[in-house]
Parts: structure tokens; sequence; C-alpha cells
């Protein structure tokens, strides 16, 4: 227990409440997704761990300890699934939710009549204790468990999160409104939040004997409150989209080298040198595929297999070609170095300065310096 604060009470409890609102308008959100709901499950468990340590510490300063231990609200088993089965529902759209998937929650049902236990009751209470009974130890593995299994749901949700992106390159020139790059930094937080915060606890109890638990403990769960309510904000305000489903690319190497389709590659630069399709920047590979009258996944890997590299890096490869022949035009000082990008195909200005510096190792501006200085 810590001394009360109530102004950041106050902060966590409005923070909190409202992640319970978002979490709720994300369950009832049109058109109804499946994941929508884990998404709800994953931002209302988050909130009961912050109201849960508000209760806990109001009910201390009436003296009412005991209740708190019968209406215990912490649920950490069921933030790993409900963000791990969110991320595979953003990743593949022909994902269903099957019977044998609730076991993923067992724990969680466990976890919620373990409080309800005497076990939990004086396990909890002897953490208070200068010396710990037998069922604190209990308690604290109990903890523990969950800890680890958010963290594993959550590098594995990163990794099919990671292997989607890089699935995407294979199809589409430009990623960034396909992206879930969003998701992406929350689960990273999440997962760092849940070490760091235990790992200071356990140097606090063993090294400090508790007495710095005054400096991090509520400031802790006020930024908890404030990510959780983030993550419901930008969740239910994510505009609803079809979910593209990539199908991954044998990207394997022939166990013989294969020698260069000099065909293919021909076809492909006069197209790229006349037609110049890279200039759309809504080129995928499925448009690209039918002015060169390929399938999309014969097209996929003659590109990795003669280029080395994806559809996303060689459709950018040939707009940052067309900028630097731009840039050596006589309509260079008509467009801002932005206008020049846009016209070559790109649409956004970070993944026009990320490509080019890429291929480049300049910035655009550092570029236009060292060709004006060459001139």
């Amino acid at each position: 227990m810590v001394t009360s604060n109530p102004i950041l009470f106050t902060i966590i409890c409005v923070l909190a409440l409202q992640a319970m609102i978002l979490s709720g308008l994300i369950a009832f959100k049109k058109p109804k997704r499946l994941a929508n709901i884990f998404l709800s499950l994953l931002v209302f468990f988050y909130a009961l761990i912050v109201i849960n340590i508000v209760v806990v510490n109001v009910l201390k300063d009436y003296e009412l300890l005991y209740v708190f231990r019968y209406i215990q609200m912490e649920m950490l088993y069921g933030i790993g699934p409900s963000l791990y089965f969110y991320t595979l529902c953003i990743s593949d759209p022909k994902f269903q939710f099957k019977k044998i998937h609730y076991l993923h929650f067992l724990p969680l049902l466990l976890e919620f009549i373990f409080y309800r236990t005497s076990i939990y009751r004086i396990g909890s209470n002897g953490l208070y204790l200068e010396e710990l009974p037998s069922y604190s130890y209990f308690y604290l593995t109990q903890q523990w468990l969950g800890v680890i299994s958010i963290l594993l749901y959550s590098f594995i949700s990163l990794g099919i999160l990671i292997k989607y992106q890089k699935r995407l390159k294979d199809y589409y020139s430009k990623i960034e409104h396909l992206s879930l790059k969003w998701l992406q930094a929350p689960i990273i937080i999440y997962a760092s939040y849940h070490i760091l915060y235990r790992i200071i606890t356990e140097v606090d109890r063993f090294v400090f004997d508790k007495s710095l638990r005054e400096y991090y403990f509520l400031p802790n769960f006020a930024v908890l409150a404030a990510i959780t309510c983030w993550i419901g904000f930008k969740g239910y305000v994510q505009k609803e989209r079809d979910i593209i489903r990539v199908q991954p690319i044998d990207k394997k190497p022939p166990k013989t080298p294969l020698e260069k389709d000099e065909a293919f590659l021909s076809k492909l630069n006069h197209l790229m040198q006349y037609e110049k399709p890279y200039l759309n920047p809504d080129l995928n590979l499925n448009s690209l595929a039918d002015l060169l009258a390929i399938k999309p996944k014969q097209l996929s890997a003659k590109i990795n297999q003669n280029c080395n590299q994806n559809f996303y890096d060689l459709i950018n490869l040939y707009r940052v070609k067309e900028f630097k022949n731009r840039l050596q035009s006589p309509e260079q000082d008509k467009l801002s170095l932005l206008g020049h990008a846009f016209e070559c195909g790109f649409n956004s200005k970070s993944t026009f300065n990320h490509v080019f510096k890429k291929f480049t190792q300049m910035t655009p501006s550092q570029y236009l310096k060292n060709t004006k200085n060459k001139s």
C-alpha cells in the first residue's frame, strides 16, 4: 500500500473510466467485427488493473481492506489472449474464432476463481508481514505467471504484425494505410511496462525494503491508465477497412542458382521506362501483373528472384530514380521537393524521406545540395 494521493487517484480514475467507456464503444462499433470484441476486452482488462489499484487504496484508508480481498478485479490472464486474437483478426480476414480457442482464456477463469479463495486472501495479506507465509509465495508466483503470459502473447503478436507488414511489401507500393504500425507501439509499451514494473518492484522489495514504493507506485499506474485510454481512443477512431489478406510468397532460394530471366527483365524495364506505372501512387502487384500479362504470385516470385527485391522496394526505387531525374530537369524550380516526390508516385512525406535515404544514404535536401554543387 502507499500513501493516498487524491490528485493521482482522480487522474487514474478519470482515465480508467474513459478507457472503460471506450471499450464499450469499441465493442458496439459498427460494422460489428470480431476484432473489435478482442480490442474491447484488451482495453477493459487494462482499465480494470488501474481501477483495482485505486479501489484497494481507498478501502485501505477506510480500514476496509478485508472487503477488497473478496472483490479483487485484476484479470492478468485475459490480457495476452485478447491481444493475440485481436492481432490475428486484423491481420487475417479469414480468421475464425473456434471453440478450441476458448482454452486460451481458461487461465483467466482459474484466476477469477483463485481470487475468491482463502489462499489468495492469506497470501496477499502476508505480503505486508515481515516474514512471508507460504501462501504469499503462491500468490507471487501466480502474479509472475500472469506477467509472463502477457509477455509471451505480446511477443507472439508483435511477430505476427512484423510478418504481416513484410508480406504487404510483396503486394503494395504504399502501405501507410494498410500497415498496423499503430498497434506495435502499445504492444511494445505494454510489454516493457510489465517487465520494468516487476523488476523495479522486486528490487525495491529485496534491496530497499520497499522504501522507494511511494515514488513510483501511483505514477506508474497513472501512466498505464493514460496508455490504456490512448489505445482505446486510437482503436475506436481507426477507420473500418477491409482487412487485406496477403499470402506469404515462397522466397526460399532454389537448390541450384537460377539464371536471370532476361525476357522478363526486358519487358519489365520497357514498361517502367515508357509507361511509368510507378507514377500511380496506388500501384499494386495485381495491377502491375495485369500490365505484364502475368499472374500476381508469379510476378512477385520473378521480382524476388531477378531483382533481389520485394515489390515495394522495386517500385519505390523507380520513384526515387524519377525524382532524381526531375531535379536535373528544367522543371526543378517549379515545385518543392515534396511536390516533386508526389509527382513521382509518393503520397507520404515520411515514406518518401525514408525510402530516399534508404537508396541514396542521404536526405532529399542533401542530394539537391550535392547536385547543385556538382553543376
